[in-house]
């Protein structure tokens, strides 16, 4: 009787300790995940090269697992990508309308506004020109592409809106992305362009290459809208890093308000 009792306890002992050791097993598995370096695929308008490097460094003071990745372009461009399946966990859009239409066709969440920005008129170093009516035969005048490029489009309503479009139309050269439009303004193959108001300062230093002409008086702001495209943990994380007061200090850094 008593050897079957110390059999039973014996047993209930070990049943004890391999349930104790398998928590502790799946504790350190748990940890060994979270632990894990991970991906976060950040797709993101081209107006953003520079703030993003110094967005990722403050990001992973508290991520410090997560490597960000990021493909600049157009938003349109960037949001065609997502359209078609492209691996995007975050996109970052230099407009609200590119992000509400993945909204809309449900490839889009957890939508934030995060910044806002100014077009702005620019012109060669040396230039004399003070306003578009100035170009004259043979003078450029770039714009980001208008289908796929939100300055473009801004761009392109302003001269619609004050009736100066028709008078221009015949000097416009479109780029991919403002990025482009600045390199076209600095190297001389245009005498004016439609940049955002951070692209004339690069580490936080003002462009002396290009001579800023005129602020643009749009009938609405510019926003800046990202969302998440993917069901990462570390995609929502993003989008609630860039509601932080650290993020949206590194943001005014760059000339954008935020």
């Amino acid at each position: 009787m008593k050897l079957k009792y110390f059999l039973v306890v014996l047993l209930s002992i070990c049943l004890v300790l391999a349930g104790c050791s398998n928590d502790n097993g799946n504790e350190k598995e748990k940890a060994s995940s979270d632990q894990k370096e991970k991906t976060l695929h950040v797709a993101a308008a081209a107006s953003l090269t520079d703030v993003t490097k110094d967005l990722e460094a403050e990001f992973k003071k508290k991520h410090s697992n997560v490597d960000v990745t990021f493909n600049y372009g157009g938003s349109g461009a960037l949001r065609q990508q997502i359209e078609k399946g492209a691996p995007v966990d975050v996109f970052m859009s230099a407009n609200t309308k590119d992000v509400q239409a993945l909204k809309d066709k449900k490839k889009a969440d957890h939508i934030y506004d995060y910044a806002k920005n100014q077009l702005v008129l620019i012109g060669e170093k040396d230039t004399d020109l003070k306003s578009v009516k100035d170009l004259q035969d043979g003078q450029k005048l770039a714009i980001g592409e208008v289908k796929s490029v939100p300055a473009g489009k801004y761009a392109e309503s302003y001269l619609k809106d004050n009736g100066l479009y028709d008078g221009v139309k015949d000097n416009l050269v479109f780029a991919k992305d403002v990025r482009q439009v600045l390199n076209y303004v600095e190297k001389g193959n245009a005498q004016l362009g439609f940049v955002y108001k951070t692209d004339l300062y690069k580490n936080k230093t003002a462009n002396d290459k290009v001579k800023e002409i005129e602020t643009v008086k749009l009938n609405k702001p510019i926003i800046y809208e990202a969302g998440t495209t993917s069901d990462s943990k570390e995609a929502k994380a993003w989008i609630e890093f860039l509601k932080s007061k650290e993020a949206k200090k590194i943001l005014k850094d760059y000339q954008f308000e935020a």
